[in-house]
């Protein structure tokens, strides 16, 4: 369910370079006069990969490939926005269990809780009706 584009043949194919690209690729998608349903579609696997190379600060690899991908992030987050709805976000490991909700009041909000038990096996879990990113 992941989409990504890295250059092949180079020497020392890079995450960087992979970042770049992609996210190059997810603005042009989502730069269109018209972005359809599938568009968004399309566009959701690519920003699946991109958030699974985020380091633990919310940046990438390098400075370029930082300032692309988050660029092409938000206009993704903009593209899917929605003033309705709530979710709920449950984290959840054998010990530990922490909710966050995200509704109108909290959709800008920054959420963090540390979590007691590290390392250990832990389950997400979305429900609603909002795009919510977990980090």
């Amino acid at each position: 369910s992941h989409l990504y584009w890295s250059q092949s043949g180079s020497a020392g194919d890079s995450d960087s370079l992979a970042v770049e690209i992609s996210s190059y690729v997810l603005l042009a998608v989502l730069t269109t006069d018209s972005v359809s349903t599938a568009d968004l579609g399309f566009a959701n696997r690519i920003v699946s990969w991109l958030v699974k190379q985020q380091n633990a600060y919310g940046g990438f690899s390098s400075t370029q490939d930082t300032v692309v991908a988050l660029q092409a992030l938000s206009l993704y987050a903009t593209k899917v926005f929605s003033s309705d709805g709530s979710s709920t976000v449950t984290v959840q490991s054998a010990g530990d269990t922490h909710h966050f909700d995200v509704n109108q009041d909290k959709k800008l909000l920054y959420q963090e809780k540390q979590l007691q038990n590290v390392p250990a096996k832990y389950s997400i879990e979305v429900a609603g009706s909002t795009c919510v990113s977990v980090q």
